[in-house]
């Protein structure tokens, strides 16, 4: 059994500028971008969890990361996937370093 069995990917905002041949603005374009493996967990009753400005917020679910993933910032959209199947997506509410994990809610 693997501890981290799906793919947990940021939605990250790519490209924009000037097009160096025309001079011209380019848009930007949202893309969604592999971070770590990680494995999630369904709240089944009502959790909450205290954000880093001491509010507190409801949370559908936690997902769990090997040690050393790179920090992801509140409000950024993510989805855990297990090949082309979406397990769960949403907004961060909060990402933690732990002792022996990192874990966001969402």
């Amino acid at each position: 059994m693997t501890q981290y069995p799906y793919e947990l990917y940021v939605l990250k905002i790519v490209g924009g500028g000037i097009d160096p041949e025309t001079g011209y603005p380019t848009e930007p374009t949202e893309q969604w971008v592999f971070h770590s493996n990680c494995r999630d967990e369904v709240v089944v009753q009502q959790g909450i969890v205290t954000l880093e400005s001491g509010e507190v917020a409801n949370y559908s679910s936690k997902v769990l990361m090997p040690l050393g993933t790179p920090i992801i910032e509140a409000n950024t959209q993510i989805e855990v996937r297990s090949g082309n199947q979406i397990r769960s997506k949403g907004k961060i509410l909060r990402f933690a370093p732990t002792q022996l994990h990192c874990r966001l809610w969402v």
